[in-house]
């Protein structure tokens, strides 16, 4: 009897310190994800866009952990389509935690996008997943529109002018440019929509933010903004007669163009304009 107990008690025991040692190692996994550290994502914005059919949609991101660049991870730009999130393009960060991503949207106009941004884990960092932009592919300002104004700016170009107390000499032609006139629309539109009239968007953007987000490098940017005018006629005198409006006009730092223009007849003015001069970098 005491070597058939002795006998039975053996596998008992290795069963329960296998169980146990399962147990422990199980329960390790967590303890190790929790100690990864959280991943941030920055110059993400969640602001809708507004990009012209055709355009090229880019997105500078930077990868932070722990305080600091995280370099070589892997950043891919997801795209909802068809119930779920697929892949648009991928890039590995610089040793500065910068990616680069772009993705060219169709020449269809009307089309909303979903977009975001998921950094992968990684062996000391969490995977990370920001939340969603929207991007509108929307006609850019009527082409009669933007090619009047392309031919009144040139026209007040092809002389030399006084601007209140700085006289400007002749300058040659600007060109119209598709993502200067998306980014002059979107922020006509915005300020149309919301009923403000100011160069700083609602989510904060100046001018070169706005191109920018275009997918546009400039080496020189600026604005005019209007509102009230009826005709392109009407804005341009509006503009001569400013001083500072008049000298972006006649700046020889610029070459190209972009123009937007928006109604709302429930806002305070009921038109608004939008000029967008760039060189390119």
């Amino acid at each position: 009897m005491p070597n058939r107990s002795s006998t039975a008690g053996r596998p008992l025991r290795v069963l329960v310190l296998a169980v146990t040692a399962m147990a422990l190692a199980v329960g390790t996994a967590p303890a190790e994800a929790a100690r990864k550290a959280p991943t941030q994502v920055r110059k993400w914005s969640t602001t809708t866009q507004t990009v012209a059919p055709g355009a090229t949609v880019k997105a500078s991101v930077k990868v932070m952990s722990r305080g600091k660049p995280s370099k070589r991870r892997m950043v891919i730009l997801q795209r909802y389509s068809g119930g779920r999130w697929v892949r648009a393009a991928h890039a590995r960060t610089s040793r500065y935690g910068n990616a680069t991503l772009r993705m060219k949207v169709g020449a269809r106009a009307g089309v909303t996008h979903r977009l975001r941004i998921k950094v992968n884990a990684s062996r000391t960092s969490k995977v990370r997943i920001t939340r969603a932009r929207k991007v509108l592919v929307r006609s850019a300002t009527s082409s009669a529109t933007a090619r009047r104004i392309l031919a009144l700016v040139n026209q007040a170009r092809a002389t030399s002018r006084q601007c209140g107390g700085t006289t400007h000499q002749a300058r040659g032609p600007l060109t119209l440019d598709t993502r200067l006139n998306a980014a002059a629309q979107g922020h006509a539109r915005d300020m149309a929509a919301n009923d403000y009239f100011d160069h700083t968007g609602r989510d904060g953007s100046n001018v070169g933010d706005r191109v920018t987000r275009q997918g546009y490098a400039w080496s020189a940017v600026g604005e005019n903004i209007a509102a009230g005018q009826r005709t392109a006629e009407g804005v341009m005198r509006a503009w001569l007669d400013s001083p500072g409006h008049c000298s972006n006009i006649m700046s020889g730092s610029y070459t190209e163009l972009g123009v937007g223009l928006a109604t709302n007849s429930a806002s305070r003015y009921g038109i608004y304009w939008a000029q967008n001069f760039a060189a390119p970098r």
